[in-house]
């Protein structure tokens, strides 16, 4: 599988940076103005701070799934300290190392593997069902709108055929944990049935309710954030200016992108694969492709370096707790 999913994931973002490469081949040196290049450079790092709030609020989601999975309350230090420094291994080839390291420096604090690994994937489910959620409610309000090409139909066939497909995956992986629980663990059906019951009625119970509704207020919260970080970046930092009529939709546009990033085997970070895909569908909206890949460069730019600032103050604050010990080994 992994020789299969690396070189996968190494074509894609080649594929992808190449199309990014086509587009500033034809670049319009005309089609931005800087208004100040010093200036620039500096809300690009302030940006930087604004997207380490989005690693914070993310270390809080992955904190409330792990309490609800766990049953009892994690210390904030030690789960925000593994989140944070396990989040930065994204950007390593393979687009899920982060997930590794997770397991990695939580089985260190004693925590239980399977549940660290359930709450990744449950993570990963509520981003994308949330978000998800939150466009269609934006589309209905009338908030975020279609490109004037894209016509809206639902195809009930389409929409039948991927039931379909969801329903023969979960059955898979339900197969599968039976599997790996008797020819690993020698653990008898019953046993496992019993367990996966207890497991799914976590799922029926006013619990999961509040860490829905948890979830989806923090989720919007974001959602709004992000809008105002993107339209802001551009207008700044670029003097670029999107419309405000898009002030929602770019975002949606770029989160749908972020999402197709993740579920990408094989590329670091999704390097190349959201650039591509964001510039494709906020495009359709009528922007110039050269101002929108250097929009699009610099908001990845800032995310990076979001990533980096509170790795860099985890890292510094356990050096000055070592000093402060005496323990320099």
């Amino acid at each position: 599988m992994k020789r299969f999913i690396k070189p996968f994931g190494y074509v894609l973002t080649l594929l992808s940076l190449a199309y990014i490469v086509n587009i500033f081949l034809h670049f319009d040196l005309h089609a931005l103005q800087f208004k100040n290049p010093f200036l620039s450079i500096a809300f690009i790092f302030l940006f930087g701070v604004w997207a380490s709030l989005f690693i914070l609020i993310g270390a809080y989601n992955w904190k409330l799934i792990l309490e609800f999975l766990n049953g009892s309350t994690l210390p904030a230090r030690d789960v925000f300290s593994v989140y944070i420094r396990s989040n930065v291994a994204k950007y390593l080839p393979g687009n899920v190392m982060h997930y590794a390291g997770r397991n990695f420096l939580g089985s260190k604090l004693g925590w239980n593997n399977t549940e660290i690994a359930f709450s990744s994937l449950l993570e990963f489910a509520f981003g994308l069902a949330l978000t998800g959620i939150i466009i269609v409610l934006f589309i209905a309000a009338g908030l975020v709108s279609f490109p004037a090409q894209v016509p809206l139909a639902l195809n009930y066939e389409r929409i039948a055929w991927y039931s379909v497909i969801a329903a023969a995956g979960l059955l898979f992986a339900i197969l599968l944990i039976y599997a790996y629980r008797l020819l690993v663990y020698k653990e008898s059906l019953e046993l496992t049935s019993t367990k996966l019951c207890g497991r799914g009625k976590q799922f029926l119970s006013v619990r999961f309710l509040v860490l829905f509704a948890k979830m989806f207020l923090v989720s919007l919260c974001c959602f709004l954030l992000n809008c105002a970080f993107y339209f802001y970046l551009c207008d700044l930092v670029l003097g670029f200016r999107l419309q405000l009529a898009d002030f929602f939709t770019a975002n949606a546009a770029l989160s749908i992108a972020n999402y197709m990033s993740v579920v990408t085997p094989g590329v670091p970070g999704g390097l190349g694969v959201k650039e591509s895909v964001s510039v494709l569908l906020i495009s359709a909206y009528g922007y110039p492709k050269e101002a929108l890949i250097v929009s699009i460069i610099v908001f990845r730019i800032a995310c990076v370096l979001g990533d980096m600032f509170p790795y860099l103050v985890i890292k510094m604050c356990a050096a000055k707790s070592l000093r402060g010990t005496g323990n320099f080994s």
